[in-house]
Formats: structure tokens, C-alpha cells, sequence
């Protein structure tokens, strides 16, 4: 068993009773007695907790990995099958020095990415067992090692899909961020690299030119896999240190044999140069012995005794022998790597998923989701069909009403004391809301989300012009010329176009929040009338003296009365209405029609792919919604009924007008005036407050929108300060490599004359090419938000 390698500590987790939980959800969300499953959820149960058994000390057998490919494709089933955050699990993140969690998120997903990583974890400790002797041993510890690269490769893939997913609210956490996973995968691709190498030179016909290669290649994945470590969080430093060592212990050893191939070519100086660089790389090394494995350390000092002691020669040859020109490392010619590996993804992970193995009974979730959508079309038709025009038509009324002066005209006539009915109850409705304060509370609310938006644009603001007065900076520095990309104005067109939509949107919504403090200012005084009860009204309320009505217009106030009456008596109709739709709404579901359609019609509901056909379920919808024909009815035949009463109203008004004014005094006046100001002030006093709700959800929304765009703009930002660090990188190198040129040009080779003996034949091998550089593709973000 190795012990100069590294394997993936294994999550852990607790025992859980899956079924259970599958049971409680079968129960609540998919109307089913979970009973019928019992076999499935003790099943489950008994699977989960026997993954929970695996330890890292308990793996030997490859039948760890089998139970772990069990679960995962009952996973991959119970994804399909049940809704995606039904169920929370909690895993231990083990690669730091000790546990950390359990960190419970509520996610399939979630479950499926940890036994992925167990996966991976138990293929990077059977590659451990294997013999590092025995080239058969080499050569399955080298394909474990690959695999453990797929699964965390796999990892990524899927952490990048969800990342990149707008609409994906799952938290990931960090040990499987790209920083980590890419860790782990770079080490597993470094160490199976390394079974290459070791399988390599136990061979003594493998020529020294490949061994070069594939220790170059070793290093190069070593390299990866520590700038990522150095990335992230959960990499604990005796990893760093062990990774460390071993990026420079493979680079010596690469050196190394090139300097074997210079010596055989006759090219002392090379062989010098490549020993020193070798050298170099040890020492540097051995500065991170600290914390690491001695067998990793007694291989380092093995390679370093041997450096040493072909340096010592090579260099004292050639300072009395050979008399060559040890070039710098920039002149040599490059090692070009050679790799032998890849992450490999198993055949398990992409095997179809067996049918009815468990839950085959199940109503998918997919039909209780399709019918959980018809049920929003439904409450939304309702709503927009029945509701809001039963409300409608109820503030039509009162607008009518009240630009009529009634009920107050009559009331002032009739009651010239007493307070009216319509009266005492607008001031117990009022106190019931709140009065004066739930305005003054909400008007405090809306100001606090209004700086706070306002707050979110400058942000964003000044993001843009961070960016602004960077690249103006850099430009000045570096030139137009070689600053070759867009300006800000460019660059950030769309984020600047949102910023501008905002500030539109404020501005309109500043103008709309100064109307409504005019309108409530304006109302204030009738307010804190309502405010004061009876006492309160009666003050304010005028008295006037009674007036002995004519026959004539005791007939018009009496019919008045009447279809006043049958307003009131629509409004309670329409009350019990609202009411009984309700009823109705809650206790007519679809679903039981979905679920019997499902049962005659399973086959015809999924295309040839197996994909689901919501189209199919249209015409029982359609069906479904005539339930409430009956109720449009009522809608149609109100409103008619309203229409009517409105306009025998209007008729009879302008007679009551007529005959009013020949009666009227001053008191009568004034009381009239006193009621219909009480009256106009509550309907405005209703709607401030619809408006101030409907401000509150503006801001709230703004706000929602707004860190979308604050976010939008600081990857900008960012890749914008990315781009800038490159482009400076670049510029920097061109402008060294230009004067390395222009130095060359004037400077004679010192070297092209007096080596005529020399041997300038290459190893057939080696090429003179630029080194091998593997590029990562990184996700680059672009966020489409239309802002509102």
C-alpha cells in the first residue's frame, strides 16, 4: 500500500429514516396513503443508512462503490418522482482539519452531489491500495485515479449548471465551489499521472526524453491542482504543503532526465543549466516540509542527493573540461509535457434509469405540479374574471354616490340631528384600520424603502463609475494604442441602461408619493374627526333646524330611500357572493380529474421521449372552469341590475334637486356640506391606503429587481478589473520581449563561434515547440435582466 499519495477524506453523515420523510410527503403532497409503498420506504431506509456505514476505514472491496451507484440511481428515480426540496439532508465537510457542519439544505440535488463525492472519495483510496510494484497494480491505481476525477468532474459540471440557473435558489456550499472540486480534480489527474511516471521509469528500455515529458506533465497537474488549493477555503495546509513539494519535486525530476539527454548529446552547458534548475526546484521545495509525509520526503531527498552530486560533476567538467556556455532557463528549450490521463465518468452515472423499481404506483409529481399550476389559473381567473369586477363595481357605486351628495343631501334633510347610520360606521371602519397612524406608518415605510432604493442606484452608480476611473487611469498610463478595448460607456451599455430605467422608475414613483401625502393632508382634519367618535363627529357635524317636507318631495326622498336600499341590499349580496365563491374555489380541486385521467389515459400523456404533455390536460381545465359559469352569471346580471338602479337614481336625483334647493336653508347647508366632506374623505381615506400598499410592494419589488442589477454590475466590475490586470500582463510582456529583441539585435553570439566540435543533434524525442498550456473553460455570467 502506498503511502506518497493522497486520498479524498469521506463525507459523513447521519442515520436517517428516509422513508419516513418519503412517507410524510406522499401523505401531504401527493394525496396517497403511503402505506401502499411500505416495502419502498423501509427499502430506502435500510440503503441510506448502510451508505452511512461506509468509513474510511472500512474500505477494501469495490463493494462500497457498488452500494453508493444503489443509491445514486434511487436517487436519480426519487428526483423524478418527488419534488426537489421534499426532503433535508445534512452532510460533515471533512476535508479541513476536523468536521465541519452538518450543513443541511433542504435538496435531492444535494444528497445526489454528496454520494457523487463519496464516490469519487472511495475510488481515491482503492487507487491507494493497489501495488505501486506490480505494473498491473500501476495500472488500476492509475484508472481508479481517473475515475475519482470523473466524479468530482461531474461535480462541477452540475455546480455550474445550477450556478448559471437564474431561477435555482439551492445554496451550494463551498467545498463544492469550482475552487475545491477543481483541487481535488487536478490532484487526482497529478497522481494518476504519477502512476504513469512511476510505471515509466521501472521500465529500463523507457527512453529518458519521455520520462522528462511525463514528469513536466506531473508537475504542470500538481501546479493546477495548488493554485486552485490556494483558492479555496477547505484545503488544509499539509495538503498545500504535500502538493507543493510534489509541483517542484517533479519539475527536478524533469530537469533531471533532460539533463541526462544533454549529456548525451554533448551539451554541457545544458546539462548544467537543467542540474541547476533541478537544484533550484529541490531547495525551493524542501521549504515545505513542514507538516508533510516522510515517504514523500524521503523520495524528495533521494532525487536531491542525486542532483547534488551530478551538478557537482557536470559543473566541474565543464568549468575544466568542456568550457560551454550555461544558458539561462529562458534559452532552454522546453520540456514539452506529455499527458497520459483524464478524468474518466463511469458508465453508472449514464446508464437509464430502471422503471418501476420503486414508487411505480406513484402519481408522478409531476401531475400534482401541473395540477397545483391549473389551480393558480384557476384562483387567477376567479380573480381577474368574478372578483375584481364584483369589486369594481362596488367602488363604481360609491363614486356615483358620492358625486350625487348621497346619501348626505337626504341624510341632512331627514336626520337634522342625528349622526347617520353610513356615518358611525365609516368611523368604526376607520379606527379599525387604524386611522390617521397605519397612514403615517406606511407613508415612514415607504420613505425608509425609498431612500434605500435610491441607496441600491448609487451602488450600482458607482460601480460603473469605479470602473470609469480605473480604465480612464490605466488609459492614461498605458496609452490609447495599446489600451485596446472598449471604454466604459461601451463596455457597460446594458447595466447603464437599467440604471437609467431605475432612476426613471424612482422619479415616477417620488412624483406618485407627493400626491398621495397631498391627498392625505387634504383629508387629515375629517380624519381626526372620524378619530374622535361620537363626540368628535356631533361637534363637527352641524344641527340644523327641521324642515316640514311637501308631499312632493317626501315621495322623492321615500324613492331615494328605496333604491338606496337596494344599493345596500346588492352590496350584502355581493358580500355572501365573494364568500361562497371562496367556499366553492377551495372545495372544487382538479386534481382528482387529472389523477383519473392519468389512470385511463397513462400512455398518451408522455411523447416518444418519455416527456410529459401538459397539452393533454387542457380540455379537463376547460372543462373544470364551466363550474363557475354560474357565477359569471351573477356577475353579468349584477352589474345589470347596478346599471339600472344607477340610472333611476340619476332621474329621480335631479328632481330631488330641483325641490331641494327651493327648501334648503343655510344650517341644512352646512350639514349637507359636513356629511359629504365626512363621506369624500373616507372613500379617499380608502384609497391612500390601496395606494400605499401598492407603493410597498413597488419598493419591495424595486428593491428584489435592484440587487440583481447591483449584482450585474459588480461582476462587471470584476471581470472588467480581470480584463485590466491581463491586458496590463500582456502589455508588460510585449514590452520585455521587444526590448530582449532590440537587445539581441546589437549584442553578437557570443556562442556561434569556437563550438564547431559540439554535437547540435537533438533526442528524436525532444521538439522545439512552445510548452503545452491546458486552458479551463471559465463560466462567464451574462445576465439578461430587464429590469421592472
Amino acid at each position: 500500500m502506498t503511502n506518497n499519495l493522497l486520498n479524498v477524506p469521506l463525507k459523513q453523515t447521519e442515520p436517517i429514516n428516509l422513508g419516513e420523510k418519503i412517507s410524510e410527503v406522499i401523505k401531504s403532497q401527493f394525496f396517497q396513503p403511503a402505506s401502499n409503498f411500505e416495502n419502498d420506504l423501509n427499502y430506502l431506509t435500510s440503503l441510506r443508512n448502510s451508505i452511512t456505514e461506509i468509513s474510511n476505514t472500512s474500505i477494501s472491496t469495490i463493494s462500497s462503490i457498488d452500494k453508493c451507484y444503489e443509491y445514486y440511481s434511487v436517487l436519480q428515480i426519487l428526483e423524478t418522482k418527488f419534488p426537489k426540496d421534499s426532503i433535508e439532508f445534512g452532510w460533515f465537510i471533512t476535508l479541513y482539519l476536523k468536521p465541519i457542519g452538518p450543513i443541511s439544505i433542504r435538496s435531492i440535488k444535494y444528497e445526489i452531489l454528496n454520494i457523487i463525492f463519496q464516490i469519487g472519495s472511495i475510488y481515491s483510496k482503492l487507487a491507494l491500495n493497489e501495488s505501486r510494484h506490480l505494473d498491473e497494480g500501476l495500472k488500476k491505481s492509475c484508472q481508479f485515479f481517473q475515475l475519482s476525477a470523473g466524479c468530482f468532474q461531474i461535480i462541477k459540471t452540475i455546480v455550474t449548471s445550477i450556478n448559471s440557473n437564474p431561477n435555482s435558489n439551492l445554496e451550494i456550499p463551498g467545498d463544492f465551489q469550482n475552487s475545491t472540486i477543481s483541487c481535488l480534480i487536478e490532484l487526482m489527474l497529478a497522481q494518476a499521472q504519477e502512476t504513469i511516471w512511476q510505471k515509466a521509469i521501472n521500465s529500463d528500455t523507457t527512453k529518458d526524453s519521455v520520462i522528462a515529458r511525463l514528469s513536466i506533465q506531473t508537475s504542470e497537474y500538481y501546479s493546477n491542482s495548488l493554485k486552485n488549493a490556494k483558492n479555496s477555503d477547505y484545503i488544509k495546509l499539509d495538503w498545500m504543503n504535500h502538493i507543493t513539494i510534489k509541483y517542484y519535486h517533479f519539475l527536478a525530476a524533469a530537469h533531471y532526465r533532460s539533463s541526462i539527454i544533454a549529456l548525451n548529446s554533448f551539451q554541457y552547458g545544458e546539462q548544467v543549466a537543467h542540474l541547476r534548475i533541478a537544484s533550484d526546484a529541490i531547495t525551493k521545495a524542501l521549504k515545505f516540509k513542514k507538516y508533510v509525509n516522510e515517504f514523500v520526503l524521503e523520495d524528495l531527498m533521494g532525487l536531491s542527493e542525486i542532483v547534488k552530486t551530478k551538478l557537482r560533476t557536470a559543473e566541474k567538467d565543464n568549468d575544466l573540461i568542456y568550457l560551454k556556455l550555461v544558458p539561462k532557463e529562458n534559452d532552454l528549450k522546453p520540456i514539452i509535457g506529455v499527458s497520459m490521463v483524464k478524468p474518466i465518468e463511469s458508465e453508472e452515472f449514464t446508464k437509464p434509469l430502471p422503471k418501476d423499481t420503486i414508487f411505480k404506483d406513484l402519481l408522478p409529481y409531476v401531475i400534482i405540479h401541473y395540477a397545483q399550476a391549473l389551480r393558480e389559473r384557476q384562483d387567477e381567473y376567479l380573480k381577474t374574471s368574478i372578483i375584481e369586477p364584483i369589486q369594481a363595481l362596488d367602488q363604481i357605486i360609491i363614486k356615483f354616490l358620492n358625486e350625487r351628495n348621497l346619501p348626505s343631501s337626504i341624510d341632512a334633510l331627514q336626520q337634522p340631528e342625528n349622526i347617520p347610520d353610513a356615518i358611525l360606521n365609516h368611523s368604526r371602519e376607520i379606527m379599525n384600520l387604524g386611522g390617521i397612524n397605519i397612514i403615517e406608518n406606511l407613508l415612514k415605510d415607504i420613505s425608509n424603502l425609498s431612500y434605500e432604493c435610491k441607496h441600491l442606484v448609487q451602488e450600482c452608480q458607482n460601480r460603473i463609475d469605479k470602473d470609469k476611473q480605473e480604465d480612464q487611469m490605466l488609459r492614461e498610463k498605458e496609452g490609447t494604442t495599446r489600451w485596446n478595448r472598449p471604454d466604459t460607456e461601451k463596455a457597460a451599455s446594458i447595466p447603464i441602461a437599467k440604471i437609467q430605467r431605475m432612476n426613471e422608475y424612482l422619479q415616477q414613483a417620488k412624483n406618485g408619493d407627493e400626491v398621495i401625502i397631498q391627498r392625505f393632508n387634504e383629508i387629515r382634519e375629517p380624519l381626526e374627526v372620524y378619530m374622535g367618535g361620537l363626540t368628535s363627529l356631533n361637534k363637527y357635524i352641524p344641527n340644523s333646524n327641521y324642515i316640514k317636507l311637501d308631499k312632493n318631495i317626501s315621495n322623492i326622498v321615500i324613492e331615494l330611500r328605496d333604491y338606496l336600499s337596494q344599493i345596500d341590499s346588492l352590496k350584502t349580496d355581493r358580500i355572501n357572493f365573494l364568500h361562497n365563491i371562496e367556499i366553492k374555489n377551495r372545495n372544487n380541486n382538479i386534481l382528482p380529474k387529472l389523477i383519473d385521467e392519468y389512470k385511463r389515459n397513462k400512455n398518451q400523456l408522455y411523447d416518444n421521449h418519455g416527456e410529459f404533455k401538459p397539452t393533454k390536460f387542457e380540455l379537463i381545465y376547460e372543462d373544470h372552469i364551466k363550474l363557475f359559469n354560474s357565477e359569471i352569471s351573477f356577475l353579468y346580471q349584477t352589474k345589470t341590475n347596478q346599471q339600472e338602479i344607477e340610472n333611476k337614481i340619476d332621474i329621480i336625483n335631479k328632481k330631488f334637486i330641483q325641490e331641494y334647493t327651493t327648501n334648503v336653508n343655510s344650517t341644512l347647508k352646512k350639514r349637507q356640506t359636513a356629511l359629504q366632506n365626512l363621506d369624500t374623505s373616507f372613500i379617499k381615506y380608502k384609497e391612500i391606503l390601496t395606494n400605499l400598499n401598492e407603493g410597498l410592494k413597488f419598493y419591495n419589488d424595486f428593491i428584489s429587481k435592484g440587487n440583481n442589477v447591483l449584482k450585474e454590475c459588480q461582476e462587471f466590475l470584476n471581470k472588467r478589473r480581470v480584463e485590466s490586470r491581463d491586458l496590463e500582463i500582456e502589455i508588460q510582456r510585449n514590452l520585455q520581449y521587444q526590448n530582449e529583441q532590440n537587445q539581441r539585435s546589437i549584442t553578437p553570439d557570443i556562442t556561434a563561434t569556437g563550438n564547431n566540435h559540439r554535437d547540435e543533434a537533438l533526442a528524436p524525442d525532444v521538439q522545439l515547440v512552445s510548452p503545452r498550456t491546458q486552458k479551463s473553460n471559465v463560466w462567464d455570467p451574462n445576465s439578461n435582466i430587464k429590469f421592472g
